[in-house]
């Protein structure tokens, strides 16, 4: 059978199909645009053959995530809710009050874990940008929430009289000859200079080196930016989901 992926975030729904563990569709809907037709449109198409389908949702909004399950339950679609899974899974989690925990971040550690092994940082560009470190023992010990990029962004342009909201871009120079460029820059190099730091004052701390995860909207502009990445994939949580539903169905 075939497996349905739904990753509730702050800002979108990705929604992903895979066919033998390969995804084969995928699309991303704003949790603000989010209707009952939009479901059926993306849920109930044909080609999905959703009677021969399982569904995981995973989701960090409780109000979005109630009305797809609603609409599941309406329509008489059996579907697995990440919350109750991750009690099934074999890693250990050294945070203290651990429900407290994203769904997504649980997954991307848990995947990237069982995968590559340990001495990761996985880093998730979305509304929010996290860092998640898996230790040289396997152990998901923890990680940093920054602000994210698109929010960040955002957030200027509404709190500041004369700056645009400008479009996230790589830049080839540091230095801004205009006011979107000065923007763009500051966000890009900003970002990266960010991401680095941290890294480097995580591999300190831990007194280790690890390699890096990206995901996210942005990972593949930042890929060639940072060090040690192994990884940069915008499906890699829609991947674990997947991994972790075939591992459930398995036992």
């Amino acid at each position: 059978m075939n497996i349905l992926t739904i990753d509730v975030g702050n800002t979108n729904i990705a929604i992903c199909l895979f066919e033998k563990k390969k995804p084969i569709y995928f699309v991303k809907i704003k949790n603000s645009d989010l209707t009952k037709t939009k479901l059926q449109q993306y849920l109930l198409k044909k080609s999905i053959k959703i009677e021969d389908t399982n569904i995981i949702l995973s989701s960090v909004v409780p109000e979005i995530s109630k009305r797809i399950i609603d609409f599941l339950i309406i329509n008489k679609i059996k579907f697995y809710l990440l919350k109750d899974l991750i009690k099934t899974l074999e890693i250990k989690i050294n945070i203290k009050q651990r429900e407290k925990i994203g769904e997504d971040r649980i997954t991307n550690a848990y995947y990237a874990k069982t995968k590559y092994l340990k001495n990761l940082i996985i880093i998730d560009f979305g509304t929010a940008t996290t860092f998640d470190v898996i230790d040289s023992k396997g152990i998901y010990d923890g990680g940093i929430i920054t602000p994210g990029i698109d929010l960040s962004l955002k957030v200027l342009s509404e709190r500041t009289a004369k700056l645009p909201l400008v479009k996230f871009a790589k830049t080839n120079n540091v230095i801004g000859r205009d006011t979107k460029n000065a923007i763009q820059s500051g966000f890009f190099w900003g970002y990266i200079s960010m991401i680095q730091g941290l890294v480097d004052k995580i591999s300190k701390e831990k007194k280790d080196s690890f390699r890096i995860i990206l995901t996210g909207g942005n990972c593949d502009i930042f890929k060639s930016f940072i060090e040690n990445v192994i990884v940069s994939d915008d499906l890699f949580n829609s991947k674990g989901l997947n991994f972790i539903m075939n591992e459930y169905l398995k036992k």
